[in-house]
């Protein structure tokens, strides 16, 4: 390992950690009842956690094609997962699109990649510009001969799974992954230890380069199949896990669509009691709590080679995790509810030679942010731009600067998941708005209504804020670009 410290340049090294399917509740800087996370906690009190993120879309390759460009699913094209409809031809879908890692090449960056991919516009990272690892699609990472290679070079066993919920229900391994248990071995042995181990090789290798940098760290952890391994499987007990406040929701309480998902896709997690669903949580919180212990090891990586200060760290997940809320929910896509929307965002300053002033650590920013905001936040902190984005760079947030023409709403939208299924959601003061022109819209109080239990749509007393809300979804629909607004104007007119 390479201890050189490199000097504070004009621009800092940038370090995107990247989890997949992590719900709010399962970090305490996020007032997680019962999970902690120590090091991500650490991370943000050295930095802006914000409490009002979102993803674009509660889908991998959406929400990741739109980190990629910084536009919106209908601006970016890449509307549903890799292999679930069709065959993306990806160089095609990527065609005419700026991609931010082209951007920072081109201001004189190195690139580096490991881990998930399943962004849609390419193949790997490595089409995109990236040293590294990564897979096709969702990338069978628990089955990967690389994977594989990396644990007999160190006589790890491989982690066998021993299942113990199966959300379709049946056969554990004909379910596509979407179940719960845990796996032989301990942390050493999965899937987040071999990317963190794959990342400190490349930090030391770019690190020892007065070339600044910019590694992507993306884990495919806590996304199911949920399967900590031995030493974090029993970390919490199931009897602590109070029971979802939307759980009994009864079923036809919701969309067409939500039922359909529960009794038709999920059935084993539709009849789950809340004990069974206690033990699958449970799992995910362990789940979680690897990602921390990884992340832990990350900075102190990036400390013990001297980059912790010259670097600035983004702490992101694609979108969040529906883990039996709303009458015993699984996955993700196609339902507008908090816990998939709703997105952790960390970002840790650099110190650098142009600005080594340092802003107050441990702040809270109440801004409405997106995951489209990264890309030009990125090309801003290496000194370039990101063109004709839906984003903007976060910087003045993160520098503690007044903002006073940023956005007070936020937009975000779903094309469906398994089927197609379209919807677009605003969010605006402490109201949200759920267009589902295929079925009956939602409208909520999320003040006095933050488990979403009561759906206003009709309710008089909230015919103004409706109003508003419908008026400003249809401005930022035209704003955007986006094709389905006019198809819709009649049906949001007050």
């Amino acid at each position: 390992m390479s201890t050189a410290t490199q000097s504070p340049s004009t621009r800092p090294n940038i370090l995107l950690i990247m989890t997949d399917q992590q719900a709010l509740h399962t970090l305490s800087c996020y007032g997680a009842p019962l999970a902690g996370s120590p090091h991500i906690d650490a991370l943000a009190a050295d930095g802006v956690r914000f409490t009002h993120a979102c993803t674009p879309c509660a889908l991998c390759t959406p929400a990741r094609a739109s980190l990629l460009t910084g536009l919106y699913p209908h601006g970016h094209g890449v509307l549903f997962n890799t292999g679930v409809y069709s065959r993306f031809d990806e160089e095609a879908c990527g065609q005419g699109l700026t991609l931010y890692p082209s951007r920072l090449a081109a201001a004189g960056y190195r690139l580096g990649h490991q881990g998930k991919w399943h962004a849609g516009l390419t193949p790997t990272a490595t089409e995109a510009g990236f040293e590294g690892f990564s897979l096709r699609d969702y990338g069978g990472i628990r089955h990967d001969a690389t994977f594989h290679r990396y644990l007999d070079e160190r006589g790890l066993p491989r982690p066998v799974p021993h299942f113990e919920f199966v959300a379709e229900g049946g056969d554990p391994t004909k379910s596509g992954g979407n179940t719960s248990g845990w796996a032989e071995g301990d942390i050493r042995s999965s899937p987040c230890h071999f990317i963190t181990d794959l990342l400190l090789d490349q930090l030391d290798d770019f690190g020892a380069s007065p070339q600044p940098f910019f590694l992507g760290c993306h884990y495919w952890e806590p996304h199911a199949p949920y399967l900590p391994t031995e030493d974090f499987k029993d970390r919490y007990d199931p009897a602590d896990i109070e029971q979802w406040a939307s759980f009994a929701e009864a079923s036809g309480a919701r969309s067409v669509w939500h039922r359909r998902m529960r009794e038709e896709i999920f059935p084993g997690a539709a009849g789950a009691t809340w004990s069974e669903w206690a033990q699958v949580i449970a799992r995910y919180y362990a789940q979680a709590a690897m990602i921390d212990h990884e992340v832990g090891r990350l900075i102190a990586g990036l400390k013990a080679r001297g980059l912790y200060e010259t670097t600035q760290i983004i702490f992101a997940s694609d979108h969040g995790e529906s883990v039996g809320v709303h009458g015993g929910v699984f996955d993700k896509g196609g339902l507008a509810f908090e816990e998939l929307y709703r997105i952790p965002l960390i970002i840790k300053p650099a110190s650098t030679a142009a600005d080594t002033s340092k802003t107050e650590p441990g702040r809270t920013c109440d801004a409405w942010v997106s995951l489209v905001d990264l890309a030009p936040t990125f090309c801003a902190s290496a000194g370039t731009s990101m063109p004709d984005t839906h984003g903007r760079d976060l910087g003045p947030w993160v520098r503690g600067e007044a903002v006073d023409d940023w956005r007070d709403d936020l937009l975000a939208e779903d094309h469906g998941h398994r089927v197609m299924y379209a919807q677009r959601i605003l969010w605006y003061l402490n109201y949200k708005y759920v267009f589902n022109p295929a079925d009956r819209d939602e409208f909520y109080d999320l003040a006095t209504d933050p488990a979403e239990l009561h759906n206003r749509i009709d309710d008089i007393a909230l015919t103004e804020p409706r109003r508003e809300l419908r008026r400003r979804l249809r401005q930022r629909l035209r704003e955007t670009g986006d094709r389905l607004g006019p198809q819709i104007e009649t049906l949001l007119a007050n």
